[in-house]
């Protein structure tokens, strides 16, 4: 009998083993899907030419990495500029039908978004107005850290994360996409109710920005549309060490890829000190499927946390004026950034003590270092090229582009205890309701102390709306 019982236990274990291990064998991230038809048209164009918007402002919001902290600050922008009530341009049919006052939140054409920020971004991409209803309670409110970690101590996930095709981030995009997003695709994002929204990650290879934007995905021959949105939010909050990185198969010269004209002649004639040139080549990178045949991607903030850069060195490549034609800008007067930094300041304990300092402690200061002096720097290209864009159409038209930069950081807080509070306000994906709604009302406030910002409102003729209504605090 006990021969017999043990017998059967052996059995039961070989076969659970047997099981556990095929299981491990065949878990799999899903692919991103190649693009099975000719390259089509970009499905965000509609987006950044919108009748509803001036033709003549073009309005970028970039929002920085840094968990439910810069998720949160971000909402709070998006709140502040629907206070801001400007005139309606008169192709803004569906202002008068509604009777809702025309404000800068109309007028937003792109939202580029990293980590934490992306979130925001891709939410309000999808939902538009209707972000204001719940995103503070659905996702905000939400602890959203607890909910990954449950999911890699369940015993049930650990079969799949013993594959070396399946790692955390995989795990990550179905939990992003069971609470937040519900199976949308790029492709809905590119249709939804909100701006053109751009999340960045980082490619861990080449250390550079990935776009998940259309012509990236023309250049790898895969489907932009059918991408998840949660998969693009797990690539740019995938976090070295915590999270593992998000998997894209490369499947370019599978399509009839046109490469830009512009590439072509960078790559004749070489110049290693040109923006241009450096951009060329990783564009070649990316068409020489042989080489690089798959694409690993990482956090968006370890190559650019604040989400300009790209758009700087993309308009670097071409030239302002011409960028602006190829997208059928011609016409924008003004041109708008809203730079949202979470940027975080922590204090090294052990820089009062004589002790030597743990590996982790060294690490995470100098990620956090490393992070902030790259924003400044960040911050400084774009304005200087920022200069230099206005001297290029000053020198081809008789009216210049005007640029207006707000800088959004806890830095401006003059009251030292204030600052020092949102400073410390940790990165992680999870918040007490007090802390995300201090950061909401701090967005105004940041906002509205800006001289630039405050310049771009007096220049359009219109007022802040006291706080409230849909869109307030």
């Amino acid at each position: 009998m006990i021969r017999t019982v043990f017998r059967s236990l052996s059995q039961w274990s070989i076969a659970l083993a047997g099981f556990f291990f095929l299981a491990a064998c065949t878990a799999q991230y899903a692919l991103n899907p190649k693009l099975d038809m000719k390259v089509r048209s970009n499905p965000l164009q509609s987006k950044l030419s919108s009748p509803d918007k001036s033709d003549e402002l073009f309005f970028i919001l970039a929002f920085s990495g840094g968990g439910t902290r810069a998720a949160s600050l971000s909402y709070g922008i998006l709140e502040a500029l629907d206070r801001v009530e400007i005139p309606a341009p008169p192709t803004a049919a569906e202002r008068k039908e509604t009777g809702r006052p025309h404000t800068l939140l109309d007028e937003v054409d792109l939202i580029t978004g990293v980590s934490g920020g992306s979130i925001t971004a891709a939410y309000y991409g999808l939902n538009g107005r209707e972000t204001f209803r719940d995103y503070r309670e659905k996702v905000l409110l939400e602890n959203l850290q607890a909910g990954l970690i449950r999911g890699v101590l369940n015993p049930v996930n650990w079969v799949r994360l013993w594959s070396p095709r399946f790692g955390r981030s995989d795990m990550a995009q179905e939990y992003y996409d069971e609470m937040i997003f519900h199976n949308a695709t790029l492709g809905d994002l590119a249709s939804g109710k909100g701006p053109a929204i751009n999340i960045l990650a980082t490619d861990a290879i080449d250390g550079v920005v990935f776009p998940f934007v259309p012509g990236q995905f023309a250049q790898i021959c895969s489907d932009f549309e059918k991408f998840p949105v949660s998969r693009a939010v797990a690539a740019s909050a995938a976090f070295p060490g915590a999270l593992t990185p998000v998997i894209l198969k490369n499947y370019a010269g599978q399509c009839p890829y046109r490469t830009p004209a512009w590439v072509a002649g960078a790559l004749a004639d070489p110049d290693p000190e040109s923006r241009t040139y450096h951009k060329a080549v990783m564009i070649q990178k990316y068409l020489d499927a042989e080489s690089k045949p798959y694409i690993h991607l990482i956090d968006g903030g370890v190559a650019d946390n604040l989400g300009v850069r790209n758009i700087v060195e993309t308009i670097a490549a071409q030239g302002i004026r011409e960028t602006m034609k190829d997208e059928q800008l011609s016409r924008t007067r003004k041109l708008v950034f809203i730079i949202v930094d979470a940027q975080v300041e922590e204090k090294p304990r052990w820089g009062l003590l004589d002790e030597i300092p743990g590996l982790g402690a060294i690490l995470g200061s100098s990620s956090t270092i490393m992070i902030n002096k790259y924003n400044f720097e960040t911050i400084d290209l774009l304005r200087r090229t920022a200069q230099e864009w206005t001297y290029e159409t000053a020198a081809a038209e008789k009216k210049p582009v005007e640029i207006y930069i707000s800088h959004i950081t806890f830095a401006s807080l003059s009251d030292k205890s204030e600052r020092e509070y949102f400073q410390s306000i940790p990165t992680a994906l999870a918040l007490p309701a007090e802390q995300v709604d201090k950061l909401r009302a701090v967005a105004s406030r940041l906002l509205f102390s800006q001289k630039s910002f405050m310049k771009l409102i007096d220049d359009l003729g219109g007022k802040i709306k006291p706080e409230g209504g849909p869109g307030g605090s």
